[in-house]
């Protein structure tokens, strides 16, 4: 392994592609199970938005009784701690300017990695 190889591979690490919705950001992030973490940017009456197309409950809820009152307070903090939010499913991030973009698209992935990895906070998942 050299140094200049893992440079080299981490150049492309974001790919963008449009779609007829915004642009799907691919990434080689991904769940425990090998599926890839699916993030949207898009555009949401005249605000920008990172989207996870309800990825990430929809893998959460495999492994965790979402309705469960634990659950859910775990979930309501990991949102709180970044600012994110839950709608119809899907999680939202709010980009308010381009100077924002990177630090809250890292933060998004760091969210959905703590989301879906949850079971290290409970006894049973």
């Amino acid at each position: 392994m050299k140094i200049e190889n893992l440079i080299e591979k981490s150049k492309n690490a974001f790919v963008f592609q449009k779609t007829d919705k915004g642009y799907t950001i691919k990434t080689d992030a991904t769940f425990l199970n090998g599926k890839e973490i699916d993030i949207r940017l898009e555009e949401r009456a005249g605000k920008f938005f990172l989207t996870d197309n309800k990825s990430t409950l929809k893998y959460m809820n495999d492994l965790y009784e979402l309705s469960s009152s634990d659950v859910k307070m775990c979930i309501s903090n990991v949102l709180k701690i970044y600012g994110f939010s839950i709608s119809g499913g899907t999680l939202l991030a709010e980009i308010p300017n381009e100077n924002t973009f990177m630090d809250k698209l890292f933060d998004f992935i760091m969210c959905i990695g703590q989301l879906s990895n949850m079971f290290a906070f409970f006894d049973k998942p």
